[in-house]
């Protein structure tokens, strides 16, 4: 049986911690609820060389992950939006454009815990303005520093509020 879209969900802390030491205090609002498409680019990077030996070698710089969310429509009922606002608006950069992302994968819906990833990401809106659909700034989040695997509870994420543990999940390893 193939996983369904939705067991892949992606959430951006809106206190906007910069370390995944901090995830106990990270409060995380899921993306996505006007959004019909939304990938992780893993943009990786290799280079091939043929030597002059006719020998082709491929050297593997790693990835440099991107994610574009978009729509993301003004609500501020959102969490997430006056901090979307503020950067956009303001012009920020830097360390007030870090945040953590928290990616988890539902494999198996009767399952006590999920499998997750905490990420410290850089957050970074493209536009804003947009059609009659309404007020949008559409952003993409950026891998910028550490990630941990770890595991989020069932009942956690049903209550909408995530919390991340690190390590594999109890009893199942990783």
């Amino acid at each position: 049986m193939k996983l369904e879209r939705e067991a892949m969900a992606h959430y951006l802390d809106t206190g906007f911690h910069t370390k995944v030491s901090e995830a106990a205090e990270a409060v995380f609002e899921i993306i996505g609820d006007d959004i019909e498409e939304m990938s992780v680019e893993l943009n990786s990077d290799t280079e091939q060389i043929k030597n002059i030996l006719g020998q082709t070698k491929t050297k593997d710089n790693g990835y440099a992950p991107s994610m574009d969310a978009e729509p993301f429509y003004a609500d501020p009922d959102k969490k997430l939006y006056p901090k979307l606002r503020d950067i956009a608006m303001d012009r920020l950069t830097g360390d007030k454009c870090k945040s953590l992302m928290l990616e988890v994968i539902v494999e198996d819906t009767e399952a006590e815990n999920h499998l997750a990833w905490l990420r410290e990401v850089m957050v970074k809106p493209q536009s804003y303005g947009g059609d009659t659909a309404g007020f949008n700034i559409p952003f993409t989040v950026s891998e910028d520093g550490a990630s941990q695997k770890g595991y989020v509870s069932a009942e956690s994420m049903k209550s909408g509020k995530p919390t991340f543990t690190e390590g594999d999940i109890p009893g199942i390893g990783g």
